[in-house]
């Protein structure tokens, strides 16, 4: 572990999960979606980091999934699907609609900065509603994830990793994940860092006009 490493881990965590190599996205999306049904927590189900990241960061020649899933320092990220955009914003819009913040204009995240300003220029009603959806897609989701793990499911496959907290879960995601395409479906215990970025908000921008666009 370099000491740039060390500075930026605040813990360790030893888990068991299961884990399997995709090569479908649409086959992904699917086992996701059946893992949620079978009592997975969504954040207990993550991906490898793109295959540029994880390349780099492993010293690997080319993408091989197989030397990534068991390995305790591959890069991760989160789950993201092709339709939680449109989640995250009907969400928004009904938690505006239902605080009256549309009709009354009355902006219900406050942060300090820009933010109080950036509101005001908005137009009443639906102008502040838009902003605020922008404002939480951003800083919650990125745009072209979904696209990115698409990508890096077809350059060379994607390994997908499930957090289980006791044996029947664990037979369950084995289950799943082996119906639904995945190869190399295993089990194992490991030793994880949880590093300074891993943290919640830890790469949120408070003030959207210090951000880039």
């Amino acid at each position: 572990m370099s000491d740039r490493e060390d500075d930026q881990t605040v813990d360790t965590v030893e888990i068991r999960e299961v884990v399997g190599i995709v090569y479908n996205h649409n086959a992904l999306e699917e086992m996701a979606t059946q893992l949620v049904a079978a009592g997975v927590d969504r954040n207990d189900i993550s991906l490898m980091a793109d295959w540029n990241t994880v390349i780099e960061k492993l010293g690997l020649t080319y993408p091989d999934p197989g030397a990534v899933v068991d390995n305790p320092e591959t890069p991760r990220r989160r789950l993201t699907t092709r339709d939680e955009h449109a989640t995250v914003t009907g969400t928004v819009f009904g938690t505006l609609i239902a605080t009256g913040a549309l009709a009354a204009g009355v902006p219900i995240i406050a942060s300090g900065g820009a933010i109080p300003l950036a509101l005001a220029a908005c137009t009443a009603g639906g102008g502040i509603g838009a902003m605020l959806a922008k404002l939480v897609r951003k800083n919650l989701l990125t745009r072209d994830d979904a696209d990115a793990i698409e990508h890096d499911i077809n350059r060379g496959g994607i390994a997908v990793f499930v957090r289980v907290d006791n044996a029947d879960e664990e037979q369950r995601a084995i289950d799943i994940m082996r119906r639904n395409g995945a190869h190399n479906v295993h089990a194992h215990t490991i030793t994880l860092r949880k590093e300074l970025s891993d943290l919640p908000l830890a790469n949120v921008q408070p003030d959207p006009w210090l951000a880039d666009d």
